[in-house]
């Protein structure tokens, strides 16, 4: 298997990323955006109704 150099950078990431929505994908989102150093914006996400009894408890 061939491997992959992945640079170090000594900045912090600024993209943007669109993919198709799905509920695993919005849970991953999540939690990259909460383990993200800086504000995260999650837009069009699909809140299920888990994730919705999740926020009331």
């Amino acid at each position: 298997m061939d491997t992959i150099a992945i640079p170090v950078l000594n900045r912090p990431v600024n993209a943007t990323v669109e993919i198709h929505v799905s509920k695993s994908i919005t849970n991953r989102a999540l939690l990259v955006a909460d383990l993200a150093a800086s504000d995260s914006i999650l837009e069009n996400a699909l809140f299920s109704e888990n994730w919705h009894l999740l926020s009331l408890a």
